[in-house]
């Protein structure tokens, strides 16, 4: 009998060891300069600082451009936009993406304010750091919300909406893989012990990565790398930990009738985590929207359906920019109209769009910095 409590003495002993471990190797944080050789656009980056907060965006295109500002997801970064912001910056647009608040290589403080009300007011204060004054505004997943949250906020800034599988309310919190980890980091102290062993290993990430996927093959090793990189991290896991605490997006969907701009909405069709049936309740919520589903993708068609995607963005701000004009997604619509049960049923959408190439890229003026820019390069 002794012998085996001195066992289950030594397991426990050695699993506390293991987990004492787990935390104490914890880096506390990210620093750019030591992974600018691994970066996609290095010379894009810019850091600058909006109420005391640091902030790492990338830039391209001409200052003059119209802007188009391009917002991440919940645990990601600006690399969800590697492969899509230098075909936009080519079409002639200015591209600002930033890591939000507590995300890549962004500043992670622990003054617990992380709502999403609280990225969109650091969103406007970049574009007046920036010295933008209007921007089309193009959110994926939870930047989805923090671009309907400005257009509610501050509806002079936002001249369009492009929401790519955007959540707007507090159902992504029982969608899987979503909710798992959810209901963990929002249970007071299980967060604060599982949250960081869970994004402590690399195979975990890749698990959770890959729920967000339809094409597996898109999630390679690089990728892996890409998220797991600062949410190894004790500030980013803190930061991930509070953001999910402060998860209340119901407001939202109820204040949709306020928005009046133009509403471009992308869905993967095989999204687990914010279902296409959520998207259909979007666009029924948004009368005038446009509503265009990519079929065989996931949660994030900018990295999974990147040229797809960028051809819907487009011929969404070309057509803003000469309306009236006819809709190219119309037939998206006709199709969500005749498709769509009143229970919500999926609807199954694709429109072929193909890249205008009428506009040169040659044409485009070469990246120039902002003047309010913070330093390109900075030893962090």
């Amino acid at each position: 009998m002794k012998a085996k409590q001195w066992l289950a003495a030594l397991g426990g002993a050695t699993l506390a060891g293991g987990l004492a471990w787990q935390y104490l190797k914890r880096p506390r944080d990210v620093r750019w300069i030591d992974y600018v050789g691994e970066l996609p656009h290095p010379d894009a980056s810019r850091f600058t600082v909006v109420d005391g907060v640091r902030l790492h965006y990338q830039e391209f295109g001409a200052p003059d451009a119209p802007v188009l500002l391009l917002l991440h997801g919940y645990c990601s970064s600006n690399y969800t936009w590697k492969d899509v912001v230098e075909p936009l910056a080519a079409a002639g647009y200015r591209v600002i993406a930033p890591d939000l608040k507590g995300f890549g290589f962004s500043e992670k403080p622990a003054d617990r304010r992380y709502h999403v009300q609280d990225h969109a007011q650091l969103v406007i204060g970049l574009l007046d750091r920036l010295g933008i004054e209007t921007a089309t505004f193009v959110g994926n997943s939870f930047g989805g919300a923090v671009a309907l949250a400005c257009a509610l906020m501050w509806a002079s800034r936002v001249t369009g909406l492009v929401l790519i599988d955007a959540a707007y309310n507090d159902a992504p919190l029982r969608q899987y893989p979503f909710s798992l980890y959810a209901r963990i980091a929002r249970t007071w102290l299980v967060g604060e012990a599982a949250v960081p062993l869970l994004m402590a290993t690399r195979q975990t990430s890749e698990t959770l990565l890959r729920g967000f996927f339809h094409d597996q093959q898109v999630v390679t090793p690089e990728r892996i790398t890409a998220y797991f990189r600062a949410l190894r991290t004790v500030e980013g896991q803190r930061a991930a930990l509070t953001t999910a605490r402060q998860w209340d997006l119901n407001w939202i969907e109820q204040e949709l009738s306020g928005i009046t701009v133009p509403v471009l909405i992308i869905w993967g069709e095989y999204d687990r985590s914010i279902p296409v049936t959520l998207g259909v309740r979007l666009r029924a919520r948004l009368p005038q929207a446009e509503f265009v589903v990519i079929p065989d993708c996931g949660h994030i068609p900018e990295e999974e359906r990147p040229e797809e995607t960028t051809a819907l963005i487009l011929d969404f701000c070309r057509r803003q920019a000469v309306r009236p004009v006819p809709s190219l997604a119309a037939s998206a619509t006709a199709a969500l109209a005749a498709g769509a049960s009143s229970t919500g049923a999926p609807v199954n959408l694709a429109v072929a769009v193909q890249p205008d190439t009428s506009a040169s890229a040659d044409t485009t003026p070469p990246h120039t910095t902002s003047p309010q820019a913070a330093e390109k390069s900075p030893a962090e």
